[in-house]
């Protein structure tokens, strides 16, 4: 078992000076103007420049956010880390996901376990095999399971190391038994005659005595907590506003806010992650599905790639993300979305292949060779986009014209070329085309290479026979049309 516990490191030790006044906001709302004299782990000692009062406080007794602001001001490094713990992800063919303790495996089934909850998971559901992670303790562990395994391995005879546990405790919210270890770091620190942690044993047993004595809201706090880990963050929400309701004046109120104000940033990430996760595998069911049909009309499906699937896709996703946000929608899910691309997304690839020449030949050379004076040509953006759509119409209508006419000997249209296509082949050109031309994905690059068949020339030569003799001449490549390339999109 992985565990990284929670650290307190400083840079300057406590010092004694003559400072400028400052102002200090208290958690109950109170403003204190006056110097602060004397700081170290555990607080600071601030004298008023009113009267000269002197008042000793510790970083618990300052409004959410006050104790950082200060510390970082005076050199403190803090870091603070929830226990970890190693687990297992189990993926499911329907893209929800389960991270637990596997106890057992067999032929037909995974046990796993979530904290105080064991289900059996048949081995016919999984998308993949189980995979190790590291997560945080809370979400798979209760309190009792978590200091069950962990007290082994900690040194009951050393002070500090007792100390450092009855921390993780804490944040694993087992409180009775951090209060257990404390009392042992502190006899263990008596026997040493070390006052600089008696001192912030003392004052560490005081927020615990505090959290204790309000058992009730602190339960709840945990919930909401574990609600949130767990990504189930309209649950969390309502909860949040029940506390607020029935704990206005809760002595706990300041890691209320605490939490309330991060509520909003982590469930914006939930979203994000979770439809950086799933968005292609939601395009790629919906296409797979088209690419079974072996009659389609070429022109219809370009439009319903660029504007029917994105829909579709939209909705799938918005059902599923209820238990994080109910308040997106259609329109409210592309930020979302597109937000991804802040924090890097995942890479793709699909291709058109020798469906390549269907695009029609701008579209398919798109890219191949740069035009020297595209950015000076005068054209907007919206011209050029403009430009490009009637483009596509046109495009669509030749080859509907083609289809239409009835094609002469050797001439394959679009239709005749995905009814041959295998499923493979369409599954690809839709994925390429969804990609560049819906607008959803960012298209990182444009890839190219020769037509395998007439080696990028664009034509093959072929020798005509008859009682005259034999004439070489040139036949527009059957396989690429003219086009001479295979194209193929880089997107995330």
């Amino acid at each position: 078992m992985m565990l990284a516990v929670l650290l307190t490191s400083f840079l300057m030790p406590a010092i004694q000076h003559d400072g400028d006044d400052q102002v200090v906001r208290l958690r109950d709302g109170r403003l204190l103007v006056g110097a602060i004299v004397e700081h170290d782990l555990d607080g600071l000692i601030l004298t008023t420049a009113m009267d000269g009062g002197r008042y000793e406080l510790t970083w618990r007794d300052l409004f959410p956010g006050e104790a950082d602001r200060l510390r970082d001001s005076f050199g403190y490094r803090n870091q603070t880390e929830v226990p970890m713990t190693t687990a297992h992800r189990v993926l499911l063919q329907n893209g929800r996901e389960i991270i637990g303790r596997l106890l057992r495996e067999d032929n037909r089934n995974l046990e796993i376990r979530v904290r105080d909850t064991t289900s059996l998971v048949p081995k016919s559901r999984l998308a993949a095999p189980p995979e190790k992670v590291v997560v945080e303790a809370l979400t798979i562990l209760t309190p009792e399971q978590y200091y069950g395994e962990r007290v082994p391995q900690v040194d009951s005879a050393d002070r500090f190391a007792n100390f450092d546990f009855a921390q993780e405790l804490e944040v694993m919210f087992a409180l009775d038994e951090a209060k257990v270890h404390y009392e042992l770091s502190e006899t263990l620190a008596t026997a040493e005659g070390d006052t600089a942690l008696l001192s912030r044993i003392e004052g560490a047993v005081s927020k615990l005595d505090d959290t204790i004595a309000n058992r009730v809201e602190a339960e709840k706090l945990e919930i909401i907590r574990q609600m949130m880990h767990r990504n189930r963050f309209t649950v969390a929400e309502g909860l949040i506003e029940d506390f607020d309701h029935d704990h206005g004046d809760s002595p706990l109120r300041g890691e209320y806010l605490q939490i309330a104000d991060r509520f909003e940033g982590r469930r914006n990430a939930a979203v994000t992650r979770y439809l950086e996760r799933h968005w292609f595998n939601r395009v790629a069911k919906v296409i797979k599905r088209k690419a079974l049909e072996k009659t389609v009309p070429m022109d219809e499906l370009t439009s319903w790639l660029e504007t029917e699937v994105p829909i579709m896709v939209r909705q799938q996703l918005l059902e599923e993300i209820q238990d994080l946000d109910t308040h997106l929608d259609l329109g409210t899910i592309d930020a979302r979305w597109f937000a991804r691309l802040e924090g890097g997304a995942t890479a793709h690839v699909a291709g058109f292949n020798d469906g390549t020449w269907v695009l029609g030949e701008e579209r398919a050379r798109a890219g191949l060779v740069a035009e020297e004076d595209e950015a000076n040509d005068g054209k907007s953006a919206q011209q050029k986009e403009m430009e490009d759509r009637m483009s596509r119409y046109m495009d669509n209508i030749q080859a509907s014209r083609r289809s239409a006419s009835g094609a002469g000997a050797g001439d394959v249209s679009p239709e005749d070329w995905w009814m041959r296509a295998s499923v493979t082949a369409r599954f690809q050109w839709m994925l390429a085309y969804y990609s560049e031309f819906s607008g959803d994905f960012k298209v990182l690059s444009v890839k190219f290479s020769y037509c395998s068949t007439c080696a990028g020339n664009g034509y093959i030569e072929v020798m005509d026979v008859s009682p005259e003799g034999a004439r070489q001449r040139k036949k527009e490549c059957p396989t690429c049309h003219g086009v001479q390339v295979k194209r193929s999109v880089n997107f995330k």
